[in-house]
């Protein structure tokens, strides 16, 4: 293969020719025939990045902007470029960089605008001390923080939500049917209250995830 290489220029290679060059080499193989060449001619030219809208860097980039404790908010841009090698791959990151962070801030306003509009309601509607059936209010009942704790420390793993109600007298003041949809609704709170904590950057919410991590632990 060195010989025919040496004798032939690279363009007259056919592309399964050239890649199994670039294949010796260690080097990727994909692309189009012209980027294999560039590829064989200049070792350190790596594959062609994918756009930037549709790149893991542009996902990577946006959640640690969303991320109040991440370090890229005292970083200058040329400065967060030089942090990831991917980025570096973007001769337009700046104006990227600035783009999506104008995106985040109105995200962040409209969550904030969403929070606002949600706590008025609530305290103009008032939760009732009962529910519609005559049972008390589950956000008032005491069973609510113990079944909190409970899920955090799985036990609805271990046993059916018929098993789990008889374990406390608080859970056995709620009808069979409704404790295990409150059982079901605790364990898909829990296990989406980290991903929105982090993407919406909800303090209360992070608040909330650790007393709960700290009650479980204590039980």
């Amino acid at each position: 293969m060195e010989g025919k290489q040496q004798g032939a220029s690279l363009e007259k290679l056919q592309v399964k020719e050239l890649k199994a060059l670039l294949k010796a080499r260690g080097q990727p193989v994909g692309g189009r025939k012209a980027e294999l060449i560039d590829r064989l001619r200049n070792p350190n030219i790596g594959p062609k990045p994918k756009p930037w809208q549709h790149s893991q860097a542009k996902k990577d980039l946006k959640k640690a902007l969303l991320n109040p404790t991440s370090p890229i908010h005292d970083m200058s841009i040329a400065a967060i470029k030089a942090s990831d090698k991917r980025f570096m791959q973007y001769p337009n990151f700046e104006k990227y960089y600035k783009d999506l962070k104008k995106r985040v801030e109105e995200e962040k306003r409209i969550v904030r605008i969403d929070d606002i509009a949600a706590e008025e309601h609530i305290n103009n509607n008032p939760t009732p001390e009962k529910n519609a059936r005559g049972y008390q209010n589950w956000k008032r009942h005491p069973a609510k923080a113990l079944l909190e704790v409970d899920v955090a420390n799985k036990l609805h793993k271990k046993m059916k939500p018929k098993q789990l109600r008889k374990t406390r007298d608080e859970y056995k003041t709620i009808p069979v049917d409704i404790f295990g949809k409150r059982v079901h609704q605790e364990v898909d709170k829990q296990r989406s209250a980290k991903y929105w904590a982090f993407k919406r950057s909800k303090d209360g919410m992070k608040r909330h995830i650790r007393d709960v991590e700290e009650r479980a632990a204590r039980a």
